[in-house]
């Protein structure tokens, strides 16, 4: 039995009907399923998180070559399917929930067909998660603001914040035919590899896209703190006012800052 007809069976067995709607597209090529894990470097030490498993095709292969398996799901209808598939499975740990908010425990990699609903959500949540590589697959235009090049008429604001924290890099390109049933969409797989800082001002930089919900003058001398600019709240007053930048800047909140305005506070850090 194909691993198609084995997830028809499955999801049939149980009551479920795709909704392309919801993002519930299963990934059904073998050879793709190989290709995400294998870019991601799963290791039989390692610990894998993998959001939204679904009917967990992509979670039997990273059982079968990782130490621990945490799968974050938070459609309660693919629950009884995962239950059912992986029945005595002790390596695995299936938290029911919102990846964007579920208290994900220690892990090394993170591999996901990652619903397209959360994609940018889920990248800004990724620094905090502290993984040595994730491998992810994404439609095709997230993966090249991921991977555009800096200065390039497709960089953006996505691409700024992506590769402050990491080497990005495109995989492949997959065919509808991978999935059931197809995405109206190309999909990527994606790598992500964390990047060690460029220095304090680069810090200073992470630091401030972090506290998204922030005003920048508030976060940024939250920030210059952080990365040991300055030593205290006073320091940092002082240091801010030597930036010069526009109050217009200062006065918005850090998720509200054009490409343009992140990268003028880019060349005031790196100029201290």
């Amino acid at each position: 039995m194909s691993l198609r007809e084995t997830t028809q069976e499955l999801l049939r067995r149980h009551g479920v009907t795709l909704d392309p709607s919801m993002d519930e597209q299963q990934l059904v090529d073998e050879e793709a399923i190989t290709c995400l894990v294998g870019s991601a470097g799963v290791e039989e030490s390692d610990a894998v998180v993998e959001v939204g498993p679904g009917a967990g095709n992509i979670t039997e292969l990273l059982l079968s070559v990782a130490r621990r398996v945490v799968a974050v799901e938070k459609s309660l209808r693919f629950v009884p399917v995962l239950l059912d598939r992986f029945r005595g499975a002790t390596r695995l740990e299936i938290i029911i929930g919102d990846a964007l908010t579920a208290d994900i425990p220690g892990h090394d990699r993170l591999v996901s067909n990652l619903p397209y609903m959360i994609g940018e959500a889920m990248l800004h949540r990724f620094p905090r998660m502290g993984f040595k590589r994730a491998s992810i697959i994404v439609p095709e235009g997230f993966g090249e603001k991921l991977t555009a090049s800096v200065g390039s008429a497709g960089y953006t604001k996505l691409s700024h914040f992506a590769q402050l924290f990491y080497v990005t890099s495109q995989v492949c390109t997959l065919p509808s035919s991978a999935y059931m049933p197809g995405p109206s969409t190309s999909t990527w797989i994606v790598t992500l590899t964390p990047r060690a800082s460029q220095g304090r001002d680069e810090y200073a930089v992470r630091e401030l896209v972090l506290q998204r919900d922030k005003l920048v003058k508030n976060a940024l001398r939250e920030a210059l703190i952080r990365a040991d600019v300055c030593g205290t709240k006073r320091e940092a007053r002082s240091t801010l006012a030597r930036l010069r930048v526009p109050d217009r800047v200062m006065a918005k909140s850090v998720s509200r800052l054009s490409l343009r305005e992140l990268l003028l506070l880019d060349d005031a850090l790196s100029a201290l």
